[in-house]
């Protein structure tokens, strides 16, 4: 039994089937998510190092690369026959 890229993704093997709205809301719940992520995780070591807001900005970079990142692989994926 051959298994494609799309069962493995948990996604029904049907091409050109939309994304539907509960994985467009997933998708942009982890993008909030890793944006303010890094935002909150730079704000926890700003207060501990008294660095206000140097590692904010770079928290809120990683978090905004990696969400650009996560929503490329996931809307790519969305986008495959």
């Amino acid at each position: 039994m051959i298994i494609t890229h799309l069962q493995r993704s948990g996604r029904a093997a049907m091409p050109n089937k939309p994304a539907s709205p509960r994985e467009l809301i997933g998708v942009g719940s982890a993008i909030a998510g890793l944006v303010a992520g890094g935002m909150l995780l730079g704000w926890f070591v700003d207060s501990r190092a008294d660095t206000l807001p140097v590692f904010v900005f770079i928290g809120l970079a990683v978090g905004m690369i990696t969400a650009s990142y996560y929503a490329y692989v996931k809307f790519r994926n969305f986008m495959k026959d």
